[in-house]
């Protein structure tokens, strides 16, 4: 049984003749919404004006912020996890979403925690994809030390997002690897919320660390089938009111008698099962039991230059040409967003390399410093297409600068090392993600393997509506042969290959 996160990522590692998880059980296939029948909705709004920022300004926002209105919360809800479109399929209708999924099997689910502001009750709600809507599960407003949040990092007004992950809906798929997947997905959706509230200038934290326990009782959710991997904390001003709270229990403290949120429907509690038969495999579960360790003491993660990946290279801060303009605002980009592979061997306009890679310098975890800003490793196989000398070089992402570590075009090679992928080698740059067990489980511990995990996602959000904006294809691959990965850019023992975005030009433009 796997009990370290090293352990786990090689025991799910993919080889050749060696690819579990190809044979699916459509009778048994899970459910990709999650709706609280007969609860009340409180309908979101669809008809909101949407902010003149770019992706750019909203990934690192100045200046003071609005009071967040329901009006905004429909907003940054739809372009975080909406429904965007949808397309006949044998069998059905399928929905794209704004943000991306592993086989699109959507596991994740967001939950709302409101104060009591601009004339929506506090409590607790879920986020109903389907219908756009709010359901309220709970009255009330916990506090953060009964979720095991820090005090330190509370803002004025707080109100919460919990994103969860329904684990069977990606191990129906990936079998034990999903863990992987869930975190990545994760990271997406947490990015799309965070870029949501930063268009709007409004303050808030990410938190990694919190009580995996107190907050699926919170939730209500079944820990067996479901479990929160993120909460993202931000204020709706000086002014909101705890309206409408219980003053009953709270699950995550009963001893409390201070505690101000109301009972959970008894229907709520069986929500998480997501198809008849829904276990999911003991790996990916052992996994999960040992991310949800805090550790006691934190270190810092060392920045790119002086990380194990980074260390002893040359590092050159990028050229600076004339940056390409985007053709689309951030909230247009989000709602288009798509996955674009069919790419074209013509070179993008000068600069466009150093326009993408620098959504990248905003921090991950405001307003800093934090010990995960740097828990993924990133680096860049890019080729004539980006008007550079090929290669594979490490990114510091802070500062915008490469360290080389080996020349000559890879990607060709590196699309076969992602399971055959051949649409990947006219791609003009792959972005690689990386996790150094050696340097996370020591700074963060094992909890720091979901820090790295979701940081990828979280940047690969970004780099794909880069991507979108500039009129640009895109796509993630999470799936490779991992040791020919790491034998192809030389990583040292204990590092990993985690998470790959492959953008360039297409053919017939972005459309």
């Amino acid at each position: 049984m796997v009990t370290t996160a090293r352990l786990y990522h090689e025991a799910v590692a993919h080889s050749r003749g060696r690819l579990p998880g190809l044979g699916l059980d459509w009778a048994n296939q899970p459910s990709t919404f999650k709706s609280y029948e007969g609860l009340e909705l409180v309908p979101l709004s669809r008809e909101v004006d949407l902010p003149e920022v770019s992706l750019w300004e909203a990934a690192n926002p100045v200046g003071e912020g609005r009071l967040l209105s329901p009006e905004a919360l429909s907003v940054v809800l739809f372009h975080a996890a909406g429904l965007t479109r949808s397309s006949a399929r044998r069998g059905g209708e399928f929905f794209y979403r704004a943000c991306p999924s592993a086989g699109a099997l959507y596991p994740c689910e967001v939950y709302l925690a409101w104060p009591g502001a601009s004339g929506l009750e506090a409590g607790l709600y879920h986020y109903d994809v389907g219908r756009h809507g709010l359901t309220r599960l709970r009255t009330g407003h916990p506090r953060p030390d009964d979720l095991g949040l820090p005090e330190r990092s509370a803002l004025p007004g707080e109100a919460m997002f919990f994103v969860t992950a329904i684990y069977f809906r990606s191990a129906w798929k990936y079998r034990a690897r999903a863990y992987r997947y869930l975190n990545l997905d994760a990271g997406h959706l947490v990015e799309g919320l965070a870029l949501g509230l930063g268009a709007y200038k409004t303050p808030y934290r990410v938190e990694l660390d919190f009580d995996d326990a107190a907050v699926a009782d919170f939730l209500g959710v079944d820990p067996a089938r479901e479990g929160c991997l993120t909460v993202v904390r931000f204020s709706v001003g000086e002014g909101a009111s705890l309206t409408g709270q219980a003053n009953s229990a709270n699950p995550a403290n009963p001893g409390n008698p201070a505690s101000t949120v109301g009972p959970l429907p008894e229907k709520a509690r069986m929500s998480s099962r997501c198809a008849f038969s829904d276990d999911s495999p003991p790996e990916l579960m052992a996994i999960h039991v040992a991310c949800q360790a805090v550790p006691e003491r934190v270190v810092v993660a060392p920045s790119p230059e002086r990380a194990r990946l980074g260390s002893g290279l040359i590092w050159r801060e990028m050229p600076r040409a004339q940056e390409p303009d985007e053709r689309l605002r951030l909230f247009e980009a989000m709602s288009a967003r798509s996955s674009r592979r069919a790419f074209a061997a013509a070179a993008s306009p000068p600069g466009t390399m150093a326009k993408v890679l620098s959504c990248l310098r905003g921090p991950l975890y405001p307003p800093g410093p934090h010990p995960g800003e740097d828990a993924c490793a990133v680096g860049v196989l890019a080729g004539e297409q980006m008007r550079v000398q090929p290669g594979f070089a490490m990114l510091d992402r802070h500062g915008l600068s490469l360290g080389q570590r080996r020349d000559g075009n890879m990607r060709p090679v590196m699309a076969g090392v992602c399971l055959d992928q051949f649409w990947m080698r006219e791609a003009g740059m792959h972005v690689l993600f990386f996790t150094d067990f050696n340097e996370i489980e020591l700074s963060l511990g094992c909890r720091g393997y979901r820090a790295s995990l979701q940081a990828a996602g979280r940047l690969g959000h970004r780099l794909w509506l880069a991507a979108v904006s500039l009129g640009l294809g895109a796509c993630g691959v999470g799936a490779f042969f991992d040791g020919e990965a790491a034998e192809l850019l030389g990583l040292p023992s204990g590092a990993a290959l985690t998470y790959a975005i492959a953008l360039g030009a297409v053919r017939g433009g972005a459309g």
